[in-house]
């Protein structure tokens, strides 16, 4: 059974708080949502470029949303890094 989204929301965006939970549950972050997360950021690089070019603070909520979904694939890169830090003692990267 698939893990419901939330997390980075019920971390309030803290790897720290995000490792915390992963590992009280025994869960896993896999590559896949991380790749999920960089591909919902990298759908908006159109309209953030068409924004940033316009410069129309009108436009700022793509510039906002943008910035949430970055905010999820760096929590999700650290939440990755801790774990493999936990089982390996280093990371691939």
């Amino acid at each position: 059974m698939p893990r419901e989204a939330g997390l980075y929301e019920a971390a309030a965006g803290s790897v720290v708080e995000g490792y915390l939970r992963i590992k009280a549950s025994g869960g896993n972050i896999p590559p896949a949502w991380i790749d999920r997360a960089r591909y919902s950021r990298k759908r908006l690089q159109k309209d953030v470029a068409r924004v940033l070019k316009k410069g129309k603070p009108a436009d700022i909520i793509i510039l906002r949303d943008w910035e949430t979904r970055y905010r999820k694939e760096c929590f999700y890169h650290g939440l990755r890094a801790l774990l493999e830090l936990d089982r390996t003692g280093k990371t691939r990267q």
